[in-house]
C-alpha cells in the first residue's frame, strides 16, 4: 500500500488528478486538497516539510494554585525526570524538540490559559509520540483542568497512511457486491436510464445514473448485504407448515428455508475458507477506525498498524469471493430477495418501506386463500405474482378501484425502488408512501379479522 511522506505532498499538490487517481481505483482530490492544505500551514508556522507540529491549550480556573505562571509550569513539565527544557527546546530521552509556551487569561479572568506548542522532525516520530502522551498524562492529573489537543500532526502522520488503505477495501468489498448483483441478478437491477414519467420530475435533475445503490450506502451498511441473516419464508408460512406435519419428526429440508442464513453463508461459504462472522467482526472494527480519521479524532500508531491488520486479512477474503463469483447460480425468487436486499439497505427508511410492502404482499394472499380464490398450497413464486393478485381482488369485489389504484402505485414505487437501484425517490417521499401503505395493510387485516 502506497502512503505519502511530507516531502511527497508538494509532489501531489503539483501533479494532475489524474496522475495518482488510478492508484486508489478513482479520484484522490480529497487527499491532494489535504496534502495543499497542509503544506500552507507548513509555511504559515515557518515549520519544515519533515516537521511535525502539536498544540496543547490548557485552560485552569483563575482561583487554583495548579500552575500560576510560565516558569511553573515549566517546573511541572519537568516533573517527569524524561522531560528537561532549556530555553525553546525539550530534551527527551535522545531527541531535541522545539518548545513554546504562551501564557494568559481571558477577558473575564475567570480562567487562564496555556498554549504549548511542540515541533519535532519526523524521524523522531515514535519518541515524540511518547513524549506528547507523557504531557498529556500530566496535564491531565489536575482533574479541574480542560485539555484541548488545537493540532496532531502524528494522527494526521498515521490517518493520512491508514486512509488509502480502507478507502481501498471499501471500494473492493462494493466491488464483489455490484458484481455479483450484476453477474447474478442480471442487468434489470440497474438502469443506465431514469424511466421516463421520472424524467418529467425535477427532482430527478441532479441524479447521476451511472451511481448505484451501493455507491449511496454507508461503509458499515455494505457489510449488512453480506452478513446480516434473513429468512426467505416468513414465520407464519412455519407456523402453518409444521401444524400440517402429523409425524413427531421434521426433515430438515421441509424448514430449511425457514432457516436464516446471510448471503455470506448462501453464496460464498462454500467457496471461500471463512465464516461470515470473521469478516463481519473486522468490517466494524475498520469501520470503528474509518470514522476516527472521518471525524479528526486521535490516530495513533496501534490505530495504524490494526488498520494494516485488518485490511489485510479482510483482502484476501475478498478477492477470493470475487473470484469464486462465477461458480455461483442462483434461482428466480433468490434474485428478487437480493434486490429487495440491495434496496432496503439503502436507508432505514427504504429498509422499512420494502417490509411493510412485502407484509402487505403476504395479507393479499392470505385474503385470497381465505376467500378460496387462490389454493392453499402455492410456491414462492406463485405467491409473488402480486400483478394477477391484485386483478383477482378487484374482479370478487375484495377491493375497490380506489384501494386497487392505491396499491399499483404502491407496487410501482416498490419496483422502482427495488429494480431501477438509483434514488429516485428521498427519504421524506417514501415516508409518505409509507403512511399510504399503513393504511391499505389496516384494510386487509381488518378483512381477515385479524
Amino acid at each position: 500500500m502506497r502512503t505519502f511522506h511530507k516531502r511527497q505532498w508538494l509532489g501531489i499538490c503539483k501533479k494532475s488528478h489524474n496522475s495518482i487517481g488510478c492508484r486508489f481505483f478513482g479520484s484522490l482530490s480529497l487527499l491532494e486538497k489535504d496534502a495543499c492544505a497542509k503544506l500552507k500551514m507548513l509555511h504559515a508556522y515557518g515549520a519544515k516539510e519533515n516537521d511535525l507540529k502539536v498544540e496543547y491549550l490548557v485552560i485552569i480556573d483563575s482561583e487554583s494554585t495548579f500552575c500560576r505562571n510560565a516558569q511553573s509550569f515549566k517546573s511541572f513539565l519537568q516533573s517527569d525526570s524524561e522531560i528537561n527544557i532549556s530555553g525553546t527546546k525539550i530534551k527527551f530521552r535522545g531527541i531535541s524538540v522545539d518548545y513554546e509556551l504562551q501564557e494568559g487569561e481571558n477577558t473575564n479572568k475567570n480562567h487562564k490559559f496555556f498554549h504549548i506548542k511542540l515541533v519535532c522532525d519526523e524521524k523522531d516520530l515514535a519518541d515524540f509520540s511518547d513524549l506528547c502522551r507523557s504531557i498529556k498524562k500530566l496535564l491531565h492529573m489536575n482533574s479541574k483542568n480542560s485539555v484541548q489537543t488545537l493540532w496532531d500532526d502524528i494522527s494526521f502522520y498515521y490517518s493520512s497512511r491508514s486512509y488509502p488503505m480502507i478507502y481501498e477495501i471499501e471500494n473492493l468489498m462494493r466491488k464483489l457486491i455490484t458484481k455479483f448483483m450484476l453477474t447474478t441478478v442480471g442487468l434489470g437491477w440497474t438502469k443506465e436510464t431514469v424511466p421516463e414519467e421520472l424524467k418529467r420530475s425535477s427532482r430527478t435533475e441532479n441524479i447521476d445514473t451511472n451511481i448505484n445503490y451501493l455507491y449511496e450506502t454507508d461503509f458499515i451498511q455494505l457489510s449488512n448485504f453480506l452478513f446480516d441473516e434473513y429468512r426467505t419464508l416468513d414465520i407464519a408460512a412455519l407456523i402453518k407448515k409444521i401444524s400440517e406435519i402429523e409425524t413427531d419428526s421434521v426433515r430438515v429440508d421441509e424448514i430449511h428455508d425457514f432457516i436464516p442464513r446471510s448471503n455470506w453463508e448462501r453464496y460464498f461459504r462454500s467457496n471461500v475458507d471463512c465464516e461470515g462472522s470473521y469478516l463481519k467482526v473486522r468490517w466494524e472494527k475498520l469501520y470503528k477506525l474509518r470514522c476516527k480519521i472521518a471525524h479528526n479524532n486521535t490516530f495513533t500508531k496501534p490505530d495504524y498498524e490494526q488498520t494494516e491488520k485488518l485490511v489485510e486479512e479482510v483482502r484476501s477474503k475478498l478477492i477470493t469471493a470475487i473470484q469464486s463469483l462465477d461458480k455461483i447460480t442462483i434461482s428466480d425468487d433468490e434474485k428478487e430477495d437480493l434486490a429487495e436486499i440491495v434496496a432496503s439497505n439503502a436507508s432505514v427508511v427504504f429498509g422499512s418501506f420494502i417490509q411493510k410492502w412485502k407484509m402487505l404482499e403476504s395479507l393479499i394472499v392470505e385474503l385470497l386463500v381465505a376467500q378460496k380464490i387462490l389454493p392453499a398450497e402455492l410456491s414462492k413464486r406463485e405467491k409473488l405474482m402480486l400483478y394477477k393478485n391484485q386483478e383477482a381482488l378487484i374482479k370478487n369485489g375484495l377491493i375497490d378501484s380506489k384501494m386497487y389504484k392505491e396499491i399499483k402505485t404502491l407496487n410501482k414505487v416498490r419496483n422502482i425502488m427495488v429494480h431501477e437501484t438509483e434514488q429516485y425517490f428521498s427519504d421524506s417521499e417514501i415516508m409518505v408512501f409509507s403512511r399510504d401503505i399503513d393504511r391499505v395493510i389496516e384494510f386487509f387485516v381488518e378483512r381477515l379479522g385479524m
